[in-house]
């Protein structure tokens, strides 16, 4: 797990998260199309069975229609005849063709008063009564063509629709009914003729839920079916109704009305079908936004493979080998312009301005010690020698002083005193070499004081002049108080060397954040060229100083008027953790 969330923290983990987060939105919104895209799909559906359901209703409003027309037309000629009406009676030649030019019908007959069949277009069983049918009953009270229930039909035992009209006299007494029979068959045709997928079926149901018609292919529920509740709410359903079929899985339902009579016509299709194509919109979708999150993160990657990664490592790894002390080290600009190439330069031209420091804080630590190894050898080595020979002397003494002589031991004890002499001469000048490398008083007293102290070594041992001003807050911090010390130091020796002056100013004080020395000298004032030199160690070692605190040096001349050196240091130098604490 510590491993999986590292990857996280480089800068290619970082990319792909944000990636990924930038992704996010784009992926809730696809989300919510594809939702409601899903939600379209269905309705869709919906609207498609629906209105398969709705044109289902209108053909068969049709088919009732053209039945009310025919039947109106056979009572106008069935009128005519009134012999036609009595029980021996043969059916009218024509009734045979005129069924088969109605294939929507399964019979065209004549009825008594009683319901008796006397005769029928499609052969029919004898003593055949339509006393209880609906239609017939309700034909003798109307003067309309009336429509019967849905009935499983006497004559062809499927599924019809009887229409029944009653002939009348003058009078207005019924003579005979003539009827017709819907067949049901027309759901079957009407499906093919929409060429629908075969899982689509089509039902004529009544208000009790009985399945009074089916296409061939509806295997649910059987004919002829009992009453079902659950297909009776699709009479007043204003939504579809979902049904598990026996056999058949979930189902889809959508109803239409046909008239008022509470019969309906059903649209049926399996359920998975039509999740089926609205799940696989978000499928797709969510497959596509998948390959383009995964795209794009791969493009993104190699993208900054090439332009930010490669490069960046080029830098982590000069930056490693030149903080190990390889300062000749350098990365390579990349060709391309931007940010980059301008960071490469930037760490390009530091490391060329740490390397020329390095270079002259080398410079300035070999002329520091050059010096200390002067001063060692001019004082403190001959005072050892000339102590070294007065001690040789003093071991030969005895043999070149006579017995008998007026004074001894005076010359012993004079030598002796000359020898105290040195050696005393001998600590002082190691106390002052230890001085000028750490001032303990710089320590003890503060910057002030040890100004002071250097400034009256420096009239002690010159002829010099000098004018010391201090305003700054102790205590100093010490890497400031050490540096503008040794620049003092630097700045009274160069004058005494170089200046050939008489008076000196030093002004030190505290002003906007920084650490301001002035020294002023009354000396021939030295040349610009001079100040620019590169074996000017001395200028070159205060400047060093300066510069490595983060301050600035600047030095000036003119000839005869002497010469100032200005120098500016931070109030709190950085410093590294080993020179903060100094050993005392």
């Amino acid at each position: 797990m510590r491993r999986a969330l590292a990857v996280f923290k480089t800068l290619r983990g970082r990319l792909v998260l944000l990636v990924c987060f930038a992704t996010l939105p784009a992926l809730l919104f696809t989300f919510y199309v594809a939702s409601n895209e899903r939600a379209a799909v269905l309705q869709r559906i919906e609207r498609e069975a629906r209105l398969l359901a709705h044109l289902a209703s209108r053909e068969h409003a049709h088919q009732l229609e053209g039945a009310k027309t025919l039947l109106h037309r056979l009572a106008g000629v069935l009128a005519d005849e009134p012999a036609i009406g009595r029980a021996d009676a043969r059916c009218p030649a024509f009734f045979p063709p005129l069924l088969a030019g109605y294939p929507q019908f399964t019979t065209i007959g004549i009825l008594s008063v009683r319901g008796d069949l006397l005769c029928s277009a499609h052969p029919a069983p004898a003593a055949l009564s339509f006393a209880e049918n609906s239609a017939f009953r309700r034909a003798l009270e109307s003067a309309e063509v009336e429509v019967g229930n849905y009935t499983v039909g006497p004559v062809v035992h499927r599924p019809v629709l009887h229409l029944a009209y009653a002939v009348r006299d003058a009078a207005g007494s019924p003579l005979l009914v003539v009827f017709v029979g819907l067949d049901l068959d027309w759901i079957d045709h009407a499906v093919q003729g929409a060429e629908l997928p075969p899982e689509y079926a089509l039902m004529v149901v009544d208000r009790q839920g009985r399945v009074l018609g089916r296409s061939q292919r509806a295997s649910w529920p059987p004919e002829p079916a009992p009453e079902n509740a659950d297909l009776a709410r699709l009479a007043t359903a204003t939504r579809p109704v979902v049904l598990d079929v026996p056999g058949s899985g979930r189902r889809f339902l959508v109803g239409a009305p046909i008239g008022s009579d509470g019969v309906s016509v059903v649209a049926s299709l399996p359920l998975e079908r039509v999740y089926g194509e609205a799940n696989r919109v978000v499928y797709r979708t969510a497959a596509a936004l998948t390959l383009l999150t995964i795209l794009t993160i791969g493009c993104v990657l190699f993208a900054a493979e090439i332009s930010i990664l490669r490069v960046l490592r080029v830098l982590s790894r000069t930056a490693r080998r030149f903080g190990e002390g390889d300062l000749a080290t350098r990365a390579d600009v990349p060709s391309a312009h931007g940010e980059l190439a301008d960071l490469t330069r930037a760490f390009n031209a530091m490391a060329d301005a740490l390397a020329a420091r390095q270079r002259e804080l080398a410079v300035a630590k070999e002329t520091e010690a050059g010096r200390i190894a002067r001063e060692l050898h001019d004082e403190l080595g001959q005072v050892l020698t000339s102590i070294k020979l007065d001690v040789a002397a003093l071991q030969r003494a005895p043999a070149l002083v006579p017995a008998t002589a007026v004074a001894p031991a005076e010359a012993p004890g004079a030598a002796l005193a000359e020898i105290n002499r040195r050696i005393d001469d001998a600590v002082g000048a190691v106390r002052r070499i230890s001085a000028d490398l750490r001032p303990p008083v710089l320590d003890r007293l503060g910057l002030t004081a040890a100004l002071q102290a250097q400034v009256r070594d420096f009239e002690q041992r010159t002829r010099l002049a000098i004018v010391l001003d201090v305003e700054v807050d102790e205590p100093v911090d010490w890497l400031a108080g050490i540096a503008i010390y040794r620049i003092v130091n630097e700045a009274l020796t160069n004058v005494v060397r170089h200046a050939d002056a008489t008076e000196v100013s030093v002004d030190l004080r505290q002003s906007d954040g920084a650490y301001v020395l002035e020294v002023n000298d009354d000396g021939r004032g030295i040349a610009a060229a001079e100040a620019d030199a590169a074996g000017s160690l001395g200028i070159a070692g205060m400047k060093e100083r300066c510069l490595l605190l983060g301050g600035a040096f600047s030095i000036s001349g003119r000839p005869g008027g002497g010469t100032t050196i200005v120098v500016s240091i931070p109030l709190h130098a950085q410093s590294a953790p080993d020179a903060a604490h100094p050993a005392r």
